[in-house]
């Protein structure tokens, strides 16, 4: 059940990113980091969402957390 919760939430987090709905996409991804806080996927997905959002420091960190994973 969480293996295809987590799915779906990348797929409605790309979904949203793809359609420059950046904020609702991070949603999505915080969710996915809330279980799988070792998704170096989810990381980077949120990370690239908030660069687009010109919010590059808090990008930056998912981008370090992303490489602790």
């Amino acid at each position: 059940m969480q293996f295809e919760q987590i799915n779906s939430w990348y797929y409605e987090g790309t979904e949203l990113f793809c359609s420059d709905r950046f904020d609702e996409a991070i949603k999505y991804y915080d969710k996915i980091i809330q279980i799988n806080p070792n998704s170096k996927i989810a990381w980077g997905y949120k990370a690239r969402a908030l660069s687009k959002l010109k919010r590059y420091d808090d990008a930056f960190a998912c981008y370090q957390n992303a490489l602790k994973c």
